[in-house]
Formats: C-alpha cells, sequence, structure tokens
C-alpha cells in the first residue's frame, strides 16, 4: 500500500496515473476495493470530508469518522498512538486532516502498516486539493504547457498552493502569486513561482487561468492586512475584475464573500468552483485506488 503525504513525493507517472483513474471513474469505470479506513479530522471541513468519504463509500471501502473533541487526541494522546490505534483495529487506511505540520513523515509511514493519505495538515500540504484543481485545469484547457495560472491571497498559509505550485510546474505551468506582501513568504519564488505582482490588475492581465485562495481570518490576529474592506478592494475578485478576466477563476473553497470573491460572482460563467468540488469525489477516489490497489 501506499501513501499520499505531499505532492513532492509524486512522480509525474503517479500523477498522470492518479488522473487518469479519476478520468475512467468520472466516465463511470468504478473499481471495487476492500479494507476499512479511519477519517480522522481535527480541523473544520464539508468538502474534504465528505467527498472522501463518499469516495471510500462507492469503492466499497467502509468508514468510521472521528472528528475533534471526539478524538484522544484532545486527553493527549500524541498522533503516531491514535494512528496505531487504528492498526491495531485492522483498518487499511487513515485520511487525517490536522491543525499542526508533523515532521518526518517518512517515520510514520515506516512504522506503520496502514496507507496514510493527508487531507490537509497545518500550513503544509493539501495533496488531493493540488489533484483536484490540476485535473479541473486539465478538463478546462486540454494541455497546460505554457499556461498561466496566478495564485491570489493568502499565499503564506495556503497548504493549497504548496501542495498545487509543484504539480502545475511538473505540467509546464507558469505560476506567478497576487497579494499583500505580508502575506507573500520570502522564498515563494524557490517553491516554483515565476513571477511576484503587487497589482491585481496587472497579474490578471498576465493570467490565462486564476485561483483565488481564502483569506485564512483565524490567523489575522497578527493584523497581516488593515481589513477586510482594504483587502477585497486591492486583491478581491470584484464585478469591475470579473469583466477584465481573460480565462476561468477557482476557489477551493469556503470562500469568504465580499472578502476574497463578490458572492454575485460565485457560480458565474467563468467560475470552476462547483466544477472543482464535482472532480473532488472522482479524485479523491482515485486516490484511494492508487493508495490501496
Amino acid at each position: 500500500m501506499k501513501s499520499l503525504i505531499s505532492t513532492r513525493d509524486l512522480s509525474r507517472e503517479d500523477v498522470e496515473r492518479i488522473l487518469n483513474y479519476a478520468q475512467q471513474i468520472k466516465g463511470g469505470d468504478v473499481p471495487q476495493l476492500e479494507g476499512d479506513v479511519a477519517l480522522l479530522f481535527m480541523e473544520p471541513s464539508t468538502r474534504t470530508r465528505i467527498s472522501f468519504e463518499k469516495a471510500c463509500r462507492k469503492l466499497g471501502l467502509e468508514t468510521y469518522t472521528v472528528v475533534g473533541e471526539s478524538s484522544s487526541m484532545v486527553k493527549g494522546e500524541s498522533f503516531f498512538d491514535t494512528l496505531k490505534t487504528f492498526e491495531a483495529l485492522g483498518f487499511s487506511s487513515v485520511v487525517f486532516r490536522v491543525p499542526f505540520v508533523l515532521f518526518p513523515y517518512e517515520d510514520l509511514v515506516k512504522n506503520l502498516s496502514l496507507s496514510l493519505v493527508n487531507a490537509g495538515d497545518g500550513t503544509h500540504q493539501h495533496p488531493t486539493q493540488g489533484l483536484i484543481d490540476l485535473f479541473t485545469l486539465l478538463e478546462e484547457f486540454g494541455s497546460l504547457e505554457g499556461l498561466r495560472v496566478l495564485y491570489v491571497g493568502d499565499i503564506t498559509h495556503s497548504r493549497v498552493f504548496r501542495s498545487g505550485v509543484h504539480l502545475l510546474n511538473a505540467f509546464g505551468v507558469k505560476v506567478s502569486v497576487c497579494g499583500p506582501r505580508t502575506l507573500i513568504p520570502r522564498e515563494v519564488k524557490s517553491l516554483g513561482v515565476e513571477e511576484v505582482f503587487d497589482d491585481i490588475d496587472e497579474a490578471l492581465e498576465n493570467s490565462d487561468a486564476v485561483i483565488w485562495l481564502r483569506l485564512q481570518k483565524e490567523r489575522q490576529k497578527e493584523n497581516f492586512i488593515p481589513s477586510e474592506r482594504s483587502y477585497f478592494r486591492q486583491f478581491g475578485l470584484t464585478v469591475e475584475r470579473y469583466e477584465k478576466l481573460r480565462g476561468k477563476f477557482l476557489h477551493p473553497g469556503p470562500v469568504n464573500r465580499e472578502i476574497d470573491i463578490d458572492g454575485r460572482l460565485m457560480y458565474s460563467e467563468k467560475s470552476l468552483i462547483q466544477k472543482q468540488v464535482e472532480n473532488g469525489l472522482y479524485v479523491r477516489m482515485a486516490v484511494m485506488r492508487w493508495c490501496l490497489e
């Protein structure tokens, strides 16, 4: 069995196999697997949790969910010991979302007879969302070689960005970012970014597709921005910017309406948000197949 902790652990061949599985499943070719899957979600989640649960069930896998306060981790049990409990109970896989970044993951993988799937860990990685965005863009554009994709918003805290940029680079995409300088890490170019924009209108002129990111309000205690209203004026998708938008836009969700995006534009003609949610089921089914086959 294989584990998926980070997109940086995936080869181009791995990614293509997962995406091929997703396409087959979307076309109606649904394999049946055996085993029990634990869903350990220590952070709030709607899209990721419910799509993983549905993905597993459609594949014939039994699911058992542990969330937040119901986990012994709130009593002080370590993440590793929690996973050892699942192992002893005969689970095949654990899909986890945790608020912390735990290194080194290699030690976890080699010391457990479990397939581990990272559904989001702190500000580190969210590999299935990166694969979903890649799959959605491939459906929309066919070929990604030379495509210009812009990430807008809170780059510093975004595990979606860190997961997606590596995948997009592997498929020949030119990635740029735009947002407040306080929310763009200094090492951003070393992560695979070609250009950093201060002016979103200039950035949009140089982009074929845009991925807006959630302003993570729970991390704004450090005053990264003057106010949500000013942030929306400077970096949000307004009606005026929508008219100038050359291609389609994405957002991994949840969306802060009137902060990330004008609520009237959520399900507009240029929006791929619903397509991302739909594809989330197929990609997560493909990931579970890749891990457990």
